[in-house]
């Protein structure tokens, strides 16, 4: 996870929530796991094609200082896991709730292509095959660590900062 400190500049416009609907009987209800914004300048940074969730979206107040906490996932595309207002004493972070929801998404549906791609060029080359349901199974469970890592600390940020 990456911190990136400053003016907030510029958001652009946020396209295609993925929204999970959960048991009716849950407390949780619906849950917004991705979306995507154009752009988002902090400071002298330019993220383009930054994963965030509804929650975080309405929450970036363009013109203030602040610190984004982004994660770059494996294909590195920028996901935003947290904003912070250091002199307002105030940040927020997703819901743990899209953290899982993501994580779930990843464990099944990343494992699941990289074994078919294995199995077919397995045919090719057993060694290649092998390789690749691999190297896939391992990059999603580094991804899967880094995320969750990523929570963790943007969290306790978050947290240290309204404490004191």
């Amino acid at each position: 996870m990456k911190e990136f400190r400053g003016i907030l500049k510029r958001v652009g416009s946020k396209e295609g929530d993925m929204i999970i609907n959960t048991n009716s009987n849950s407390a949780v209800g619906h849950v917004r796991v991705s979306g995507k914004v154009s752009v988002v300048e902090i400071g002298d940074t330019v993220l383009r094609d930054v994963g965030c969730t509804r929650d975080i979206y309405d929450l970036l107040d363009v013109g203030k200082n602040a610190v984004l906490y982004v994660h770059f996932n494996n294909l590195r595309k920028p996901i935003i896991l947290g904003v912070a207002y250091p002199e307002e004493r105030r940040g927020f972070v997703v819901p743990l709730m899209a953290v899982i929801a993501s994580t779930i998404m990843s464990l099944f549906l990343y494992p699941i292509l990289s074994i078919l791609l294995g199995l077919v060029l397995s045919g090719i080359n057993g060694i290649l095959g092998v390789l690749v349901i691999f190297g896939g199974l391992g990059l999603t469970s580094y991804g899967v660590f880094t995320l969750i890592k990523g929570y963790l600390q943007a969290s306790a940020s978050v947290r240290r900062l309204q404490a004191a």
